[in-house]
Order: C-alpha cells, then structure tokens, then sequence
C-alpha cells in the first residue's frame, strides 16, 4: 500500500477520534471528518466506502470497548452463593466506572440508543455479547431459567445514568457525574444485588426442601452450599 495512502487513511481515523471525544457521534459527518484530517472527502469513499467503512476502521485499530476482568464461572461454583453475588456486583461496578471515563465509549452507546435501522455499532454487540455469555452461565449455575432480565434492567439503568452523568443531568436529585452522586448510586446497586440474593438463597432452600419431601420455609437456612450443590 502506498504510503501516501496509509498517511491519509490514518489522518481519516485520527479525525474520528477526535470528533468523538470533543464533538460527539452525532457529529461524525463526511465533510467534518474530511475537514478535520485536512483531506479530500473523496478519499473517505476511495480508501473506505463511506462513513460505515470509516467507523469500522476506526473501531478495528482503536478498540474502544470497556472490558472489565472477566468472571471465572467455573471457580464460582465453589463459592457460597452470596459469594457469587457478590463477585458479580463488584463486575457491574467495575465495568461502568471504566465506562464513565471512556468517552468514546460512551458515544457509540448513546448512537446505538438513537440508531433507527437494524444494524448495531460493534462496541454495543461485543459488549453485550460478553456479557450475555457470563449471565447465562451464571444462571444455569444458580437454576434460574431465564437470568437476563434482572441484569438487563441493572445494566440499562446504569448505562442511562452513565449517559446523563455525561450530559451533568441530575437524576432525582442526584447529581451523578460527581464522585460523591455516584457513590449513592453503587450503593443502592449494592443493596439491590443483597436483596437478589436473598431471594435467590431462599428460593434454592425450599427447592432443597421439596426434592427432599420437607416442608418449605420461608426463613433462611442455617447454613449455605455453593450454587453448584444447590443447583444439583
């Protein structure tokens, strides 16, 4: 490849960089882009297609997804379940305070909220991907038939508030964009997930009880299995 071309392929993703993080998605427009490389817009359609091409280009070399360390399932299910739970809240915090300070992040998040036709930006789809993967392992593991819709009102939420943090919006009063807002927020996720667990330690005991021929109770049991032996 000429290395003319490989100079003005790569002033063309440089430009989209920067007018994600200072302008936003919504300002990704040929002319701008071209403008901000100082190159003929004509080569955009040469070297990639269009704007499409370009973006895919752009997300190939830069990789601007929010990837938290992944979950070992395996080595959960020696854990007691509130173990697990506890595990998992602390993937959820981790993986939105990366997501509140990666800007380009969070404007292909907030393209794909707006985008009106089928196809989903990669930084979406390879986010959701992974995290669908880790929560039905999880919800076999604990017998849950169907463990995505309580990460899936968990993980928009936050992803709405990670956006209105952006935009300095409030939320009830809160002002999520400063440490101190944000740590309200993760504590009452906190409580959420205690409050899941709980319903998850009671529900597995009286499916205990039942295969056993016991009576269900509705009061916790003295003692936790790991999810492994509850779910057998």
């Amino acid at each position: 490849m000429p290395r003319d071309r490989i100079n003005q392929e790569q002033k063309l993703i440089k430009a989209v960089g920067e007018i994600l993080r200072e302008q936003g998605f919504d300002q990704l427009k040929i002319n701008k882009i071209a403008q901000q490389a100082e190159v003929n817009k004509v080569l955009i359609y040469r070297y990639f297609g269009g704007l499409e091409g370009l973006l895919a280009a752009y997300y190939k070399q830069e990789q601007p997804q929010i990837a938290a360390p992944t979950i070992d399932v395996e080595h959960l299910k020696n854990l007691p379940l509130e173990s697990v739970f506890q595990v998992c809240l602390e993937y959820i915090l981790n993986e939105f305070r990366e997501l509140r300070t990666n800007v380009v992040a969070q404007e292909f998040l907030k393209a794909d909220l707006y985008n009106t036709h089928d196809e989903r930006n990669p930084v979406v789809l390879e986010r959701e991907e992974r995290l669908k993967k880790i929560i039905d392992e999880l919800a076999s593991m604990i017998g849950n038939k169907d463990g995505r819709g309580f990460p899936a009102v968990i993980v928009s939420g936050l992803t709405l508030l990670t956006l209105y943090a952006h935009q300095h919006k409030q939320v009830m009063g809160i002002n999520v964009d400063t440490e101190e807002g944000w740590a309200r927020i993760e504590t009452a996720l906190s409580n959420i997930f205690h409050g899941a667990y709980l319903f998850h330690k009671e529900r597995l005991a009286n499916l205990n009880q039942s295969a056993s021929g016991d009576t269900p109770s509705s009061g916790a049991s003295p003692g936790e299995a790991s999810p492994g032996e509850e779910a057998a």
